[in-house]
């Protein structure tokens, strides 16, 4: 279980870098064109392709040209946690890998 806990925050942490790199880049006033499209694709992929973002309305959610626009802080927690989760069965799985190869 600890095995799982580490490597899925290990995983989590690595997944939901993208929006804190951006931020960086901001605030390190470099050019940030790659990490607006990873952050783009961070936020839309549960919200949009998902249909995550069906779950919220008009009012916690606003969609721009390029996808997700402003967003409430419910709405970055839940992009967060599906993430998190993401990160969890990425960890299940390659821990049952590796049991596997040590039992044989």
């Amino acid at each position: 279980m600890k095995h799982f806990l580490l490597r899925t925050i290990k995983i989590g942490i690595v997944l939901n870098l993208p929006p804190l790199f951006l931020k960086l880049m901001l605030l390190a006033e470099l050019d940030i064109l790659p990490f607006i499209f990873s952050a783009l694709l961070w936020a839309n992929i549960p919200l949009q392709y998902l249909g995550i973002g069906s779950l919220f309305d008009s009012s916690q959610l606003t969609w721009g040209e390029f996808g997700v626009s402003q967003a409430s802080p419910i709405v970055w927690s839940a992009i967060v946690l599906f993430w998190l989760i993401v990160a969890a069965l990425i960890s299940y799985v390659s821990l049952l890998g590796k049991v596997r190869l040590e039992r044989d």
